[in-house]
């Protein structure tokens, strides 16, 4: 279960809406709006599964990238518990990246989607974006 909520220009927090997901949410990473102005889309990778949840905040739509490969076994990545990262490019960047077990996804934000996949990338956990995005 995944709680969304506002807060208001008064400091005040408000429910919004709930999703239900089997997903068991890794890492969360939070994406300024293309579409909307002031507004937030938050993408999530899963523990355990293939996907990505992607969700626009404003209006509750519901997505999922899918077929990302297997992540790694949180037993394989003892440094924290986030066995499968999820980073965006940056405050104005589009793209975002996630690892597998043995490549690494580069995820569109725009177009919520799949952008490519570099491969034979092992045990790739860690990310630091370099540059423009």
């Amino acid at each position: 279960l995944m709680k969304i909520q506002i807060i208001t220009v008064r400091g005040e927090i408000q429910d919004a809406f709930d999703i239900h997901t089997n997903l068991h949410i890794s890492d969360v990473a939070f994406q300024a709006s293309f579409t909307e102005a002031h507004q937030y889309n938050v993408f999530g990778s899963s523990t355990t599964q293939t996907d990505v949840l992607f969700v626009e905040l404003s209006s509750g739509k519901v997505k999922m990238v899918k077929s990302l490969k297997e992540p790694l076994k949180p037993d394989e990545w003892p440094w924290n518990s986030k066995n499968r990262l999820i980073e965006g490019s940056g405050l104005f960047g589009q793209y975002l990246m996630t690892p597998s077990k043995e490549s690494l996804f580069i995820l569109d934000g725009r177009l919520n989607k799949l952008n490519c996949e570099i491969t034979e990338v092992e045990r790739g956990n860690t990310v630091i974006w370099v540059g423009e995005a």
